[in-house]
């Protein structure tokens, strides 16, 4: 099987929802570009794939033509934004050509039931291939730094500042206590990101009131490091019908080194009942979950060790990426 990637260096969707499953998908052929040359395009593909966004959007048929290939669409977020996100109106124009690609694509993958719910109006040929991680390669490993303090953990974009201003009140609590630092991850130093990233700093850090460190932002191929600084992780997200349609990805990605998370009872994470976390249906059960944690060692380990086994028995990308396969396979048949 011959795959045309499509495929930013600094996407993080176009990371997991592309290259992981390429990069770790048995006997195919695959290339992937951002902007793929004549000499990537003068032979036949069976698979084009790409998150969203392509090069031939509203023209689909002509690439599907010119190398031979079926279209894959992924998925991974709903394209409508609420009216709050930082990209709001960005994609009031990329929304009619995601849309379109919905539409002429031969296959739609995305990664919850939610999402496939708000697709197949569009395209009924959608499948569900939830994000998944190479357990123990590349730098998916369990290897974590020590450190004298509990490091409590986020890390992110600064779209999720309406997720991390859930925190604002609850950490306050945490001023005084000698045991902690707070860690941030993601953070981006430019003109348009800095003012937000400022205030979802003091957020997290109780306006700096608690001991704290900052990671800037890393490619997708190397932002794994920031989790080897983590010994409790938060997962604050807010209920609304966009949220819905996220993945659960956050929790894989604690759970490849153990790391116990304390995390809003809303979906798409709640669809995941059996999950080992300790869940925060109000306010309050921050603090107290925190403590808990903070004040319990073993909690500490035994959440983070079930948490690793449950979502390698479920999110493994070994497991899942071969039924993607299956899936390219039929529509090529097709």
């Amino acid at each position: 099987m011959k795959i045309l990637g499509i495929s930013h260096p600094n996407s993080g969707c176009g990371y997991h929802r592309v290259c992981l499953p390429m990069g770790y998908m048995d006997n195919i052929t695959g290339v992937i570009s951002n902007y793929p040359t004549e000499e990537m395009l003068s032979t036949n593909y069976d698979i084009l794939l790409f998150n969203r966004i392509s090069l031939w959007d509203n023209n689909l048929d002509a690439i599907r033509n010119d190398i031979n290939c079926k279209i894959v669409c992924d998925m991974d977020d709903d394209w409508i934004l609420p009216t709050n996100h930082l990209n709001y109106r960005e994609y009031k124009h990329l929304n009619p050509r995601i849309e379109n690609n919905i539409l002429e694509a031969d296959l739609v993958t995305c990664t919850n039931e939610r999402l496939a719910e708000r697709i197949y109006p569009i395209n009924k040929n959608v499948h569900i291939f939830p994000n998944a991680l190479p357990f123990g390669e590349g730098q998916f490993l369990a290897d974590k730094k020590e450190s004298e303090l509990i490091r409590i953990f986020w890390a992110g974009g600064c779209t999720h500042e309406h997720d991390l201003q859930i925190l604002q009140y609850p950490l306050q609590r945490l001023v005084g206590n000698k045991k902690i630092k707070m860690v941030l991850g993601g953070y981006t130093d430019d003109d348009a990101s800095r003012p937000i990233w400022n205030k979802m700093l003091n957020y997290f850090t109780a306006n700096k009131r608690i001991p704290f460190d900052v990671y800037a932002g890393m490619r997708p191929t190397e932002y794994f490091e920031m989790y080897e600084n983590a010994d409790i992780m938060l997962v604050p997200l807010v209920a609304n019908s966009w949220s819905k349609c996220k993945s659960n990805l956050k929790l894989l990605e604690a759970s490849v080194k153990s790391i116990p998370v304390i995390c809003s009872k809303v979906e798409p994470y709640s669809m995941d009942a059996d999950a080992p976390v300790l869940w925060v249906e109000k306010q309050t059960d921050w603090i107290k979950h925190i403590n808990f944690l903070v004040n319990n060692e073993k909690a500490r380990k035994d959440y983070g060790e079930a948490l690793n086994e449950w979502a390698k028995s479920k999110y493994n990308l070994f497991d899942i990426n071969p039924k993607r396969r299956e899936c390219f396979e039929s529509i090529i048949k097709a």
